[in-house]
C-alpha cells in the first residue's frame, strides 16, 4: 500500500494520533484492516477533500499498530 505518515503526535491522555496519507483507492482497504483490530484504534477522514486518515491509537496498542502499519506499507495490493 502507498501509505505516508504525515504526522504523529501524543494527545494529553497518552493516545498517539497518526495522520496517514493514503490514496482514495486504497483507503477502503486500510479502513477494513483497522476495523478488524477492534479496540486498537479509532480512525476518521477529517476532510473528504484531503487524501488522509486520522488514526488515534490506544496507548496499549501503539507497538502493535506500528507493526501493522509497517506490514501494510510494504504490502503489494
Amino acid at each position: 500500500m502507498e501509505l505516508i505518515l504525515r504526522d504523529k503526535t501524543t494527545l494529553i491522555d497518552g493516545t498517539k494520533r497518526y495522520e496517514i496519507e493514503v490514496c482514495n483507492t486504497e483507503r477502503i482497504y486500510l479502513g477494513y484492516f483497522l476495523e478488524s483490530f477492534e479496540g486498537w484504534c479509532n480512525y476518521t477522514t477529517p476532510s473528504k477533500n484531503e487524501p488522509y486518515l486520522r488514526v488515534d491509537v490506544s496507548p496499549n496498542f501503539e507497538e502493535n499498530f506500528e507493526d501493522l502499519f509497517s506490514f501494510l506499507k510494504n504490502w503489494e495490493i
